[in-house]
């Protein structure tokens, strides 16, 4: 059976076409314009439009416009008095005029005549109905006279009547409850038999905390106010805080404070603390600033041994902790004085250390150092398996370190194992370090450059530190005839660099101490500067006194443009200086250099020489400078 959705579609559609319908289940065939008659057509208004009709006679809604004096804010017709605007202007006000006023929100009519009930008449003054004002003359006085004695005092006057019977207090209740209360508000007290007020101020006597009695011994019973969940004031006794308090000191931890260079004891940042020792260092303590009740705990986790300077008391007179150890120093005041005291039991089973190793290059010695406690080796093995033992050549063994170097390793990770030849069980182990194959990278570098433009380049190095060298060449498989030197910081070299020409370029960069480490850019396309010339102004002043100071010079850029630009002074007009050029700034609309160049040591005759910083357009002024 065919379904609609197989059916062809229909180009257009007219009121004669007919439908199928199902009406009381059977089927009928009807016209679109049965099914559509009586439907109501679209009705388009214009925007700021109202539905209405201006024509005569009935017939479909019209868009009518809005007249001065209204407005549509929104889907609200509104009336803003644009159209009193149009009213005609009177050059009087009389009585029989009428004004529009605004009385309890509503707009009223008021006659002009009732202005006048505003205004009241002072003392010798009469305003009658029509607005007129006028002086009584009567009411004019002359000077006051002097004034009279005092008459006799007149008979008492009748008592008044008795007033009615006051609400008394009410009780309290949601109608006249106070969330609050001030100094200047009233209390009601019974005093003699009668009710009577008092003001909060009063009622308190200004008493504050600290003229509050003195309390007893603190006591389990003893009560706090604390507030829970809300401003409401309950109490708490001190026996229920203790046992707040008791239950989170299981959770309380000690603070951890590595320790890296010498360090003197105090209260602030060690009492009470965990200590860790990284480095070598000695400690001392000053008890004047920890007190007694002082405590703390010390980790030596350095290759070295704590040295324990003034101040600690130790009680068996040791003066070092050794590698692993852990000391614990106590300040306490007793009969025989202050002291910082630490019991001074150490290990004495013999220890070598390894200190930590940095980064390491492939194939490259090291040296190795740590440290020697209780313990005399004559020679020293390494291994970097912890199986496989090798003699380590030619230690340097002291008292309490030793240090040899180390043959170079391949790429990888260690942890190197030292031990004493005669005591194998005496074992140093060192924490983990990589080993890695020298090398130089390049960062991102533009795809794109400009001719006599200098570009900023950068990438990294390895080992951290290494020089590092850059360059630009035509070819990405033959070096550059000469590089300059990048600036390096850590493991991050920084360069510019500047083409001087169009083609193509490839930036080269190279660890100094091995060219064999270096790397190569993808393609720079580079195209050519815009051209320039350069003049050169002659000075002021053709004169200047050796070394005094610096020389102010300038000259023309043509056509005016942003360009890199440097400056030199040669003894020589036809062959340029080959250093000591100073970059110059461009000014004005680009279209002037300026710069102040250091005023030579030696005396002679000076030419000013201006190119641009790749070296191009060179221009030489037609003077010299004479400096004597």
């Amino acid at each position: 059976m065919t379904t609609i959705p197989q059916l062809p579609n229909a180009t257009t559609v007219g009121l004669s076409d007919l439908l199928p319908i199902s009406q009381n289940g059977v089927l009928f065939a009807a016209t679109v314009g049965q099914v559509t008659s009586g439907l109501q057509e679209n009705i388009v208004v214009p925007t700021g439009d109202l539905l209405g009709r201006a024509s005569a006679g009935a017939g479909s809604p019209e868009p009518l416009g809005l007249g001065i004096g209204v407005a549509l804010s929104g889907t609200s017709l509104t009336a803003n008095g644009l159209d009193h605007g149009a009213f005609v202007s009177q050059a009087s006000l009389s009585a029989n005029d009428e004004l529009i006023v605004n009385a309890l929100g509503q707009p009223s009519r008021v006659p002009a005549s009732a202005i006048v009930a505003l205004f009241t008449a002072g003392a010798g003054i009469e305003l009658d109905a029509g607005g007129t004002i006028s002086v009584i003359t009567s009411a004019v006085a002359g000077p006051a006279g002097p004034t009279g004695g005092i008459g006799p005092t007149g008979p008492a006057g009748p008592a008044g009547a008795v007033g009615p019977e006051g609400a008394g207090l009410l009780a309290p209740g949601a109608a006249n409850a106070a969330s609050m209360i001030g100094e200047t508000d009233s209390v009601a007290i019974w005093q003699n038999g009668a009710n009577a007020w008092i003001t909060y101020k009063q009622l308190i006597a200004g008493q504050t905390i600290d003229q509050l009695p003195s309390a007893g011994p603190a006591g389990d019973t003893d009560l706090l106010l604390v507030a829970q969940g809300g401003s409401a004031l309950t109490s708490q006794s001190f026996a229920a805080i203790w046992s707040y308090v008791s239950g989170k000191l299981p959770t309380v931890m000690s603070q951890v404070v590595e320790l890296t260079t010498n360090t003197v004891l105090d209260s602030t940042t060690h009492n009470q603390r965990v200590l860790v020792a990284s480095q070598p260092l000695t400690l001392s303590a000053n008890f004047v600033n920890m007190g007694s009740g002082f405590f703390c705990r010390l980790i030596n986790l350095s290759p070295g041994a704590i040295t324990m300077g003034t101040g600690i008391t130790a009680g068996t007179g040791a003066a070092l902790l050794p590698p692993g150890g852990v000391a614990t120093f106590d300040g306490i005041t007793y009969s025989g004085g202050s002291l910082v005291w630490w019991d001074g039991a150490v290990s004495m089973a013999p220890i070598l250390t390894v200190a930590p190793i940095g980064g390491q290059v492939a194939s490259v010695d090291f040296t190795v150092t740590g440290g020697v406690f209780n313990d005399s080796p004559a020679a020293l093995d390494y291994a970097t398996d912890g199986v496989t033992w090798y003699p380590a050549p030619s230690p340097a063994i002291n008292l309490h370190d030793y240090s040899f170097a180390m043959p170079g390793l391949a790429a990888g990770t260690y942890r190197l194992s030292v031990r004493d030849h005669a005591n194998p069980t005496v074992i140093g182990v060192s924490a983990t370090f990589a080993v890695a194959a020298a090398s130089v990278s390049i960062g991102v570098v533009p795809n794109t450059a400009t001719a006599g433009v200098a570009i900023n380049v950068s990438g990294t190095v390895f080992p951290s530190g290494s020089g590092a060298s850059v360059g630009l060449s035509a070819s990405a498989t033959v070096a550059p005839g000469a590089f300059n030197t990048a600036d390096v910081s850590g493991s991050t070299w920084t360069a510019s660099v500047t083409p001087s020409g169009a083609g193509t370029a490839y930036l080269w960069v190279q660890q100094t101490a091995d060219a064999s480490v270096q790397s190569v850019s993808s393609a720079i396309s580079v195209t050519a500067g815009a051209s320039v010339s350069y003049t050169i102004n002659q000075p002021s002043s053709l004169t200047y006194k050796i070394g005094s100071g610096s020389i102010a010079l300038n000259g023309g850029v043509s056509p005016p443009q942003v360009i890199g630009t440097q400056v030199a002074l040669s003894s020589s007009a036809s062959t340029p200086p080959s250093n000591n050029w100073v970059a110059a700034s461009n000014i004005d609309n680009n279209a002037w250099w300026a710069v102040y160049v250091p005023t030579p040591s030696v005396a002679g005759n000076y030419y000013i020489w201006v190119e641009t910083s790749s070296g191009l357009a060179a221009a030489v002024s037609n003077f010299a400078l004479t400096v004597s």
